[in-house]
């Protein structure tokens, strides 16, 4: 992760190692997931103009993942956050795998 470069996708700025933890530091996002954004919604819809402000910023980081052959595996309103400004950050890559490039 810490070679994932993309402004959609949680930067992972270090990995402290202990005799029986492992600590992951990351960047901070603050606006909640996809999830909790939805419900806090009358009738849980967002507005047209935000759902696609969402999905093209999720494809773009999907297509990074993809380039770089990196399978999330585990696409799901919780692992969608938002940061304050209400841009996407994907987040939770403990099912990705890297296929090899054939």
């Amino acid at each position: 992760m810490k070679r994932i470069n993309h402004p959609n996708i949680v930067k992972l700025y270090d990995v402290i190692e202990t005799e029986t933890q492992v600590v992951l530091v990351m960047e901070m996002i603050g606006g909640g997931s996809t999830h909790g954004y939805l419900k806090s919604k009358p009738n849980r819809r967002m507005e047209e103009v935000n759902a696609k402000k969402i999905f093209v910023q999720l494809l773009s980081a999907l297509n990074y993942l993809h380039s770089k052959c990196i399978a999330h595996r585990d696409i799901k309103l919780e692992n969608v956050m938002l940061d304050n400004f209400k841009n996407v950050k994907l987040i939770d890559f403990g099912f990705s795998t890297q296929i090899p490039n054939t």
